[in-house]
């Protein structure tokens, strides 16, 4: 299998055990040439079916932030800060949501003056967006790649690393982008530097070392994972000017306070999330979170 950003096929084992979904065995393979670690197989449409049911996003609708710079559990960068960016780039045009989840992010951005569509996989989800969200319109993904539409912006959030195919996805989303348009991607950089992730290096290798039948069992939903040299060097080939880059670091995957963690082992991880954290005032470049504004040359 060939790696799904620079196309080598020169692949190493990693440090991530595999996990059996839907009786099926996935491994992750890291490329020896970007660094990329990948998902092999890659996912089934049928597993995907069963990755994203309409309850992946709990079924609930979207609500309006009374502060905007009040950065919500799983989110990246606040709704403030990237409003911010946009008036920054003095941005003006059509927005669009790929990947919107419970559509937090559109009702948001529609209050604050950027108007906002959105565009989900699950066609049964969209439904459920497009009654209660009237002043927006939501398409599912193959509907929105066969039409017509375009726009002046489209938004990624925790949602890059879930493309089966994210060069040639990002390829057809770039044909979707009005000349000069933007891409705005926020998500996880899950092998970039930060003390948390030597510490599950360690870890996971010691237990494969240990355990040399070390499986998991979760569904995969995040196909690649990525550090900053190799997702920089993603969004250049797509011929990007770079507006905007910041790294930054979250509890994620590790609980997000002590009252969220459950026994011992989990409390020592919210400890090593937060000394993670602190440690990442050391190296802006260190982080496992990243937000990227580009805007097509």
């Amino acid at each position: 299998m060939k790696c799904l950003f620079c196309d080598s096929k020169n692949s190493s084992d990693s440090y991530l055990p595999s996990t059996f979904f839907n009786k099926k065995q996935f491994n992750y393979r890291k490329c020896t040439d970007c660094g990329l670690i990948y998902i092999n197989p890659i996912p089934s449409e049928e597993d995907l079916q069963l990755m994203y049911p309409p309850s992946y996003q709990d079924g609930t609708l979207a609500t309006i932030l009374k502060n905007p710079y009040k950065k919500l559990l799983g989110l990246r960068f606040s709704y403030g800060y990237q409003f911010d960016l946009l008036k920054k780039a003095n941005f003006k045009g059509s927005m669009l949501d790929f990947g919107c989840g419970n559509s937090n992010f559109i009702v948001n951005s529609n209050k604050n003056g950027f108007p906002c569509d959105g565009v989900e996989y699950n066609s049964d989800h969209i439904a459920i967006l497009k009654k209660g969200i009237a002043e927006s319109n939501f398409y599912q993904v193959d509907e929105f790649l066969a039409s017509e539409k375009k726009y002046d912006l489209i938004r990624f959030s925790n949602v890059l690393e879930h493309f089966t195919d994210p060069k040639s996805m990002m390829g057809k989303l770039k044909n979707k982008l009005n000349p000069g348009g933007y891409f705005l991607v926020e998500g996880p950089v899950e092998t970039n530097f930060n003390f948390a992730l030597q510490f599950r290096i360690i870890y996971f290798r010691l237990r494969k070392l240990i355990q040399s039948e070390y499986v998991v069992s979760h569904s995969p939903t995040h196909i690649i994972f990525t550090n900053k040299k190799n997702q920089l060097n993603f969004f250049d080939e797509l011929n990007l000017q770079k507006k905007e880059l910041k790294f930054s670091e979250a509890e994620w995957p590790f609980p997000p306070s002590f009252k969220a963690a459950v026994g011992v082992t989990s409390k020592i991880n919210v400890v090593i999330a937060k000394v993670s954290i602190a440690l990442k005032g050391l190296n802006k470049n260190w982080g496992n979170t990243f937000i990227y504004l580009g805007r097509l040359k």
